[in-house]
């Protein structure tokens, strides 16, 4: 048999001599960039597994209101599974058409219901999973931003991996439990990214369109405080930008701007739904009334935001008994306070180093608001109500990741021996992450998640009394309506946020229900709410004039049949709200249907490459 190299040409022979080392050269480089690409793409997966490792693989729910926004969220999928759309109450063996949903995150427990559905009725798994989302935005946010800074290797990994494994950010997963929130900040970084791509491009691309929509319909979806101040402070590091630096000016082109509005404004008026009448009708609830004791609760728990727990380097918290850990990345901080000395010595102050300084003057502005609390209750009373300071520090967090990024590109240009500097990053981040697996090792322990999942209308975590949102407006009466419920509507009865039921009573009496909404958002015919009881519950006026009474008197009797409808109410900031929410919603769909149409075409177009 003739060997392969005796049956070679002479032509062939030295072609293969020639090309043998450029392919094996191609090959080392193929397997040096995977290998690199796998362990850039691992070891964030790794870290934001590490991180959430007790909301992977522990059955527990950490504290009362990490499982109240488990609850909350699955309770929403039955509306959504049943009526195909979304409820306004919450319906429990305790209190039914108690508006829930009206107030507080209603499109996040919309987007988790329909999740928890096309998982297959799996409302644990989805409520972890959008916490795993929540952890994957905010790291894939900064890491684009970082990108499109032009930073690269594991430079650009900087900025996400302070942020995530900052101790407030975890705070918030598990010694607050406060699912809207987290969720609410961990979109910031990822909007900011996509705006800017957006701003910068020469057309709309899909991705860039679908991150900074989907990012505005759960940030406007969640938490009502967040959206107030973080709102605020993306437009006053906008402003600032757009004040101090020239070069951020020229990224405002007409066509930029209005496609960036265009795909945040319709993510806004999705949650219209919800968002119209609770600006409508907050002022209306108990939890507006209770404004005055919100400003003394503000001014008890300043002890939390002191600068033993503010500055420490640990993750242990100064105050006994609390859980929170609230200290600030102080290594991080001062990492970036030299960059500002190095940039300094340069002189004139170019766009990144106007940059840094106005990320360090946030950083100060925001520290000083936080530990102040005067400052916040002369706020208007939209700013006042936070409840809590400690909520800003994830605004100073959001500052002091950009002031590390920005310090990267500072010092990227300059010399070899400044560029040094970026290694003294290495002991900050092994600091942050050591301390952030400290933390999620020592998360709370509570009870067992499925017990949170018990059925449809009962659960002990509905026993607490839910009055936050009843009617303020309405007397609370103490005689006159009994002292147990003289109209039960049972919540196992309730179809598509309507319930009838027929009563024997005398026309005029007052009596007892269980309903939990107030007149602005509930619907009554046969019968009337004109007050509450001390807990919050609805008392019946039995036959007064509503427009759709059905009552007949008995014979020989002084009572009548009633039958009591009750139902959601129509008042126009309901109706309106979900026209908006239609509006935005076909809006983006229409959009997003042009963009692939769009890309298809533009493929179907594109000459193909001929190989020979």
């Amino acid at each position: 048999m003739v060997s392969r190299v005796q049956s070679e040409t002479p032509l062939q022979r030295v072609a293969s001599t020639r090309l043998r080392p450029a392919l094996e050269a191609s090959r080392r480089l193929s397997v040096g960039r995977v290998a690199r690409v796998s362990a850039l793409v691992g070891a964030p997966i790794l870290l934001i597994g590490v991180l959430a490792w007790p909301l992977l693989f522990t059955g527990d729910y950490f504290n009362e209101d990490w499982a109240h926004h488990l609850w909350f969220m699955w309770n929403q999928s039955f509306a959504i599974r049943e009526y195909h759309h979304p409820s306004f109450f919450l319906n429990t063996a305790y209190s039914v058409f108690y508006p829930e949903y009206a107030f507080y995150s209603g499109t996040l427990d919309v987007l988790g219901a329909v999740l928890s559905l096309a998982l297959g009725n799996a409302p644990i798994e989805a409520y972890v999973l959008a916490y795993l989302l929540g952890f994957a935005c905010s790291y894939g946010g900064w890491y684009w931003l970082a990108r499109a800074a032009s930073l690269k290797g594991w430079w650009a990994h900087v900025p996400g991996v302070i942020f995530i494994t900052s101790a407030y950010y975890l705070t918030l997963v598990y010694a607050r439990g406060d699912l809207p929130e987290f969720l609410g900040v961990s979109t910031i970084p990822l909007m900011t990214a996509a705006a800017l791509n957006i701003l910068r491009a020469d057309r709309l691309r899909i991705w860039p369109a679908m991150a900074l929509a989907g990012g505005a319909i759960v940030f406007f979806g969640s938490h009502t405080l967040t959206i107030v101040w973080g709102s605020t402070f993306l437009g006053l590091c906008a402003a600032l930008a757009l004040i101090c630096v020239p070069q951020a000016r020229q990224l405002l082109t007409r066509r930029g701007v209005f496609r960036v509005i265009g795909l945040v404004l319709p993510g806004l008026l999705v949650s219209a739904w919800f968002l119209l009448p609770a600006a409508a009708y907050e002022s209306h609830t108990q939890i507006s009334v209770a404004y005055p004791s919100w400003r003394l609760m503000l001014r008890s728990t300043m002890s939390l935001v002191s600068a033993r727990n503010l500055f420490a380097i640990s993750r242990t918290t100064a105050v006994a008994g609390s859980e929170f850990v609230l200290s600030l990345p102080v290594l991080a901080m001062v990492w970036s306070l030299v960059c500002v000395a190095i940039a300094w010595r340069r002189g004139s102050l170019g766009a990144w180093r106007r940059l840094l300084l106005i990320s360090i003057g946030v950083i100060a502005l925001v520290i000083v608001v936080m530990t102040n609390a005067d400052v916040i209750l002369a706020l208007p009373r939209p700013y006042a109500i936070l409840q809590y300071t400690y909520r800003l520090e994830a605004y100073v967090m959001l500052a002091v990741s950009g002031a590390v990024l920005v310090g990267l590109v500072e010092i990227r240009n300059r010399s070899h021996y400044v560029r040094h500097w970026a290694w003294a990053l290495v002991p900050v981040l092994i600091v942050a992450i050591a301390g952030a697996i400290q933390q999620a090792s020592d998360y709370p322990h509570g009870g067992d998640r499925q017990t949170v999942i018990e059925s449809r209308t009962t659960s002990e975590f509905t026993r607490r009394v839910l009055t936050d949102y009843t009617d303020a407006q309405l007397p609370v009466l103490t005689t006159g309506a009994g002292s147990t419920a003289g109209v039960v509507f049972p919540a196992t009865a309730i179809d598509d946020d309507r319930i009838s039921k027929t009563v024997h009573l005398k026309p005029g009496e007052l009596v007892l229900s269980n309903l939990g909404g107030g007149p602005e958002l509930v619907h009554v015919a046969g019968a009337k709410i004109v007050g509450v009881n001390p807990e919050g519950d609805d008392v019946l006026e039995i036959g007064a004039a509503t427009g759709n009474s059905a009552s007949r008197s008995t014979s020989g009797s002084s009572r009548s049949t009633e039958v009591i409808t009750v139902s959601t109410a129509n008042g126009w900031p309901i109706v309106l709200g979900r026209i908006l929410s239609v509006a935005g919603l076909l809006f983006l769909v229409g959009m997003f249907a042009a963009l692939v149409i769009r890309h298809l075409i533009s493929r179907a177009h594109k000459p193909a490459v001929r190989t020979h």
